[in-house]
């Protein structure tokens, strides 16, 4: 599904000592794990294809991503970012149905198979009470929220997520990650999250990517644990790393 072939990113200059090779599962939760500043980000975006890799390349489905149109990209790949620009008048629904734009006709007028997807990821995250309000009326936990739906809607096999638990409360980054979980298995989805959030992470994850010293290592989560390659990664001083 997704492939990265002697992979380097960055900007000016290579976040990265060492390309990076793997292809990750047609299905499943991988969580993007490091500290701040190595590059977690910046390899979402260049997954997207929002930023050219240095060197290397990016595939998905056997295609070069940058072979395909943005459309072709927006029916394969999701992506809710940390950063991003809302018109303040827009309601919740609204927003969520953005996610159905590739699929819509020339007219963009919603089907009743979108409004029944739509309906489907409202109640699966708890949120019909939010869709008539505002955004600008909304909080930075609910607007992540409906960020979530807004890719689930998109209804891609690939979704990228930049820290999408940030702004939520212990019980709602639980709930979220139990949903990616279930997301991932029972629709068989690949979902590539990036997140701080490491203790429930690693508990719902089944696989990793993790950002060490300039290179990216991956493995299952399981093998992950018992490598004590987390421990340091994530040891400070006067810092004793556990989970």
């Amino acid at each position: 599904m997704l492939v990265y072939k002697q992979l380097i990113c960055g900007y000016d200059s290579a976040l990265m000592q060492q390309a990076f090779s793997c292809s990750l599962p047609s299905a499943g939760l991988v969580v993007l794990l490091g500290r701040n500043g190595c590059g977690k980000t910046t390899l979402l975006k260049t997954t997207m294809g929002f930023v050219a890799p240095l060197s290397g390349r990016v595939f998905i489905n056997d295609q070069k991503l940058e072979a395909l149109s943005v459309k072709d990209r927006a029916k394969l790949m999701s992506i809710v970012g940390t950063k991003t620009v809302l018109s303040p008048y827009m309601c919740v629904y609204d927003l969520i149905a953005l996610g159905r734009y590739p699929y819509l006709s020339f007219m963009g007028r919603l089907q009743d198979n979108d409004r029944a997807i739509i309906e489907q990821i409202v109640d699966v995250l708890g949120i019909q009470h939010l869709q008539m309000k505002r955004l600008s009326n909304c909080s930075d936990g609910e607007i992540q929220l409906v960020q979530l739906a807004r890719a689930l809607a998109q209804d891609t096999p690939v979704i990228l997520l930049d820290e999408a638990t940030a702004h939520l409360d212990f019980v709602n980054k639980v709930k979220i990650f139990e949903c990616l979980q279930n997301l991932a298995r029972q629709q068989n989805k690949l979902i590539l999250m990036s997140t701080h959030d490491l203790q429930i992470a690693m508990h719902y994850a089944d696989w990793v990517l993790l950002f060490e010293k300039g290179k990216i290592l991956y493995d299952n989560a399981a093998n992950m644990l018992d490598s004590g390659v987390l421990s340091r990664v994530f040891e400070a001083e006067n810092l004793n790393f556990r989970l």
